[in-house]
């Protein structure tokens, strides 16, 4: 992004910023993320093009912005004192809880982009990203850990994701009691003893 949206945004950003988010969405329920092109996100934005590069350098650009933004409201109810398998059952629950929220957002996801698209690898991509950092603060100051905490933290994201991934566009109605007793399960080796 060409502005720094952590710092304070006029009143006017904070309009471009919406409009281009809504835009975006918009075709997205439209179309498939790869059929979009800037102008489209600009006609129905009512934005010019040199306003929609004066704040992002391409629609990828403007879709990592979508993740941040989603992502901001999830990451901040992680709680920070949870046991490891608590905190990484709370990221999943959240993750899940958007998604059951936003049934509009995760049918435009499947409807015209599908697990396959380039739309959920970005979204997927970003969760994971996020995931992994929150994951590797418990990791990292769990003592028993054996193998480096960084390789154990990229495990841990990488399920959460699987498991949500297969939660959505698998079993999209699953319980949300079963889906947590499935990733604990697979927290503990999946097997039973």
């Amino acid at each position: 992004m060409k502005i720094d949206v952590t710092q304070h945004l006029t009143l006017g950003a904070k309009r471009t910023l919406k409009a281009f988010r809504i835009a975006m969405f918009e075709s997205l329920s439209e179309k498939e993320f790869d059929k979009i092109t800037v102008n489209d996100i600009c006609k129905i934005s009512e934005y010019p093009r040199a306003t929609f590069y004066n704040y992002f350098d391409d629609k990828f650009d403007l879709l990592k912005y979508l993740w941040s933004y989603i992502g901001k409201d999830i990451l901040n109810k992680i709680p920070k004192d949870a046991d490891e398998e608590e905190g990484i059952v709370e990221i999943f629950n959240l993750l899940l809880e958007f998604f059951n929220n936003h049934q509009e957002l995760l049918a435009n996801i499947t409807k015209n982009n599908g697990a396959d698209s380039h739309l959920w690898h970005s979204m997927s991509s970003y969760l994971r990203h996020e995931a992994n950092t929150i994951v590797y603060e418990y990791c990292a100051e769990n003592e028993q850990v054996k193998v480096p905490a960084k390789l154990l933290a990229r495990f841990y994201s990488d399920l959460i994701i699987a498991v949500l991934e297969w939660c959505l566009f698998e079993q999209p109605n699953i319980d949300v009691e079963i889906a947590d007793e499935y990733l604990v399960n697979l927290l503990n080796g999946g097997l039973n003893e």
